[in-house]
Formats: structure tokens, C-alpha cells, sequence
């Protein structure tokens, strides 16, 4: 009886041991397929990334603002969202999405350099950019290394939209109010350059005399008809226009800038000249 029992759980424990034998070779067959697998992605993503500087060149923060500051014909193109470009960009360039690259590809000129940035270096959506230049026979196509985060990161100069609750932002304006301003426009009118950045509509409707009409978002690529040996003047109904005007021109080297604060609005609430 007792050989019996024997007998009997031999062949369990065999069948035991094999079915935890099978388990333990399947797990290991798994766990090579998946390392195999792993290192054939790692393989194709740096055979991947190699072709990918074979076929798109790129620029530095420091190289591409070494460019900007020697005036060489370069075009800087941001694929950013229009958002993400307001709050944040380098001088002069261009925000255009991918759908408005394709219609307008035609208009672009051949000869210049264009530069692409987005937010990292090339992205999935900077290589579609570029792919869409190739095929249309540009060849001066590149793209900044690291994007707007490593040019911001280098402390390379951008151009901010200007926040109110910014102590950056708010570091950069020199303010003055109504009272303050006309009498500087009687004691010495000549000093002065006042730029009304409200709308067309809005300054036909009503500004201080002499005032230039440049509407805020036209200020950027306007701002060499500023004269900067002048005392500039910023000016709309309330300041806020005037407050994100100054930040801009800081930071595109303008400094001669002072704000209305108290806006046209207070200007006209005290009776002081308006001209149309």
C-alpha cells in the first residue's frame, strides 16, 4: 500500500516539474523575443536618426544668432501655433502653419535660407516643413537645433507678447500720464514720437495731434520707421495696447519708450486736444 502511494506520485511530481520546466522556458523564450525586438528599434532608430542628419541640416541658437546680428539673408519660419508664437519669438520671424506653407510655397524666393523652428528639434512636424521645401526644389533649408527652447534656454533675445502681471515684462516700461504728456507736447513737441497703436478705425475716429498711427500688431515689422533718438511715446484707450507695445520694443532693443498709462481714454475725459 504504501509502495503504491509511491508509485502513484511519481508521475505527478514529473508531470509537475515539466509543466514548471515549459513555463520557465516560455517566459525566457518571451523574454528574448522582447529584447530582440528592443534592440532591432534601437538599431532602426539610430540607423533612423543618422539618415535624418544626412538629409536635414540644422543650426545652433548661437550660430543662427551670429546670422541674425550679420544681417545674413536668412528667413526665419516658426511652425508654432499662432499662441504659442504671440508669447514668444525671435525678431522678425514669420509664424505660418503647415496647411498656409503648402498654399503659399510658390510665393516663397529660392535663393534665401530658410530656417524652421518649433518647439524642439525637428519634430515629425518641422521634417513635413522641410520635405515640403525639397520637393519644391529649395535647397537652403534648415532647422534650429533644440527649437525655441534651446534658443530661450541660451538666453538668445526674443520677442515677448507682454504680461501685465509679468515683473519681467512690467521691468521694461517706463510709464507717464496724461498731464505729464501734454506739457512735455507744449515745452517741446520736437523731442517727442508718438505712435498710436490702436487700429486705423479707432485713430481716424480721434488722436492727439501728430501722432503716428502703427497698430500693435504691425509694430514689429514697422519699428524702423521709429526714430530712436526721439522720446517714443506708446498711446491707446487704455494703456494695455501701450504696455505690450514697450515690452516688444525692449525687447528688440528700443529703449527710449515710455507707456500711457491712463490712455487716451483719461486724454479725452480731460478735454485735452484730439484731432481727426
Amino acid at each position: 500500500m504504501h509502495n503504491q502511494a509511491k508509485n502513484n506520485l511519481l508521475p505527478i511530481t514529473i508531470g509537475f516539474f515539466l509543466i514548471v520546466l515549459v513555463t520557465a522556458l516560455f517566459f525566457l523564450k518571451s523574454s528574448w523575443l522582447n529584447k530582440k525586438k528592443e534592440a532591432t528599434l534601437n538599431q532602426e532608430q539610430a540607423q533612423e536618426k543618422k539618415d535624418d542628419l544626412k538629409k536635414y541640416a540644422s543650426i545652433s541658437s548661437e550660430e543662427l544668432l551670429s546670422e541674425i546680428t550679420s544681417k545674413k539673408d536668412y528667413e526665419i519660419l516658426d511652425i508654432r501655433n499662432a499662441e504659442d508664437f504671440s508669447k514668444k519669438h525671435i525678431v522678425d520671424s514669420k509664424n505660418i502653419s503647415l496647411e498656409n506653407l503648402k498654399e503659399k510655397i510658390a510665393s516663397f524666393e529660392k535663393n534665401k535660407t530658410y530656417c524652421i523652428v518649433d518647439e524642439l528639434g525637428l519634430t515629425p512636424e518641422e521634417k513635413q516643413v522641410m520635405d515640403i521645401f525639397f520637393a519644391e526644389g529649395f535647397e537652403k533649408i534648415i532647422y534650429l537645433e533644440g527649437g525655441i527652447y534651446s534658443w530661450v534656454s541660451e538666453l538668445s533675445p526674443t520677442v515677448e507678447f507682454g504680461d501685465p502681471n509679468s515683473l519681467s515684462d512690467q521691468s521694461k516700461v517706463n510709464y507717464i500720464k496724461s498731464d505729464e504728456l501734454k506739457k512735455m507736447i507744449v515745452e517741446d513737441s520736437n523731442i517727442l514720437y508718438l505712435v498710436d497703436l490702436r487700429s486705423p478705425a479707432d485713430y481716424t475716429g480721434g488722436h492727439i495731434k501728430n501722432a503716428v498711427n502703427i497698430p500693435l500688431e504691425n509694430l514689429e515689422t514697422r519699428r524702423k520707421e521709429i526714430p530712436t533718438y526721439k522720446r517714443i511715446v506708446l498711446l491707446d484707450d487704455t494703456g494695455i495696447l501701450a504696455f505690450q507695445g514697450a515690452v516688444r520694443l525692449f525687447d528688440m532693443g528700443i529703449l527710449n519708450v515710455f507707456t500711457l498709462s491712463d490712455g487716451l481714454k483719461v486724454w479725452k475725459e480731460k478735454e485735452f486736444e484730439v484731432v481727426k
